[in-house]
């Protein structure tokens, strides 16, 4: 919880991750993005909590400002590369239905990483909705 007020401050609006207590801080660091249009990549600042993923820039302000906020239990991450090539590549996709582009580490552990808090988050958060919507059937059977 602590962890969620430190980051909390330096994010722009960050007060309104508090919001759901049952959100937790995983990991944060600098990917640079590739644009689907133009190409052009963008270093930006990603934020992962247990329920979703922010990538923001800083402002002049010195605090982060969110540039889009991508829930977990829709986003998808696949390694851009496979067989050999894959060695040597530090770049992966990330995909949801708002928005899908590629992310380059600044090398393979650090994409590594990414890669497997992002996988271990998006499969706690599954797991939770799974928990919450077995309860509400549940409670909504009793009910009847």
């Amino acid at each position: 919880r602590r962890d969620m007020k430190r980051v909390a401050k330096r994010i722009r609006k960050g007060e309104l991750l508090l919001n759901d207590p049952s959100r937790s801080f995983v990991k944060e660091g600098d990917l640079v993005k590739r644009a689907n249009t133009s190409g052009r990549s963008v270093k930006y600042r990603f934020f992962l909590f247990s329920d979703v993923l922010f990538y923001t820039h800083k402002s002049s302000a010195g605090d982060y400002k969110i540039h889009e906020e991508l829930p977990l239990h829709m986003l998808k991450i696949t390694d851009k590369f496979t067989g050999a090539a894959r060695k040597t590549n530090r770049a992966f996709l990330i995909r949801h239905p708002r928005k899908s582009f590629m992310v380059f580490a600044a090398d393979e552990k650090n994409k590594n990483d990414w890669m497997e808090a992002i996988n271990v988050a998006v499969n706690k958060e599954m797991e939770r909705k799974a928990r919450l919507e077995g309860a509400r059937l549940a409670s909504s059977a009793v009910e009847r």
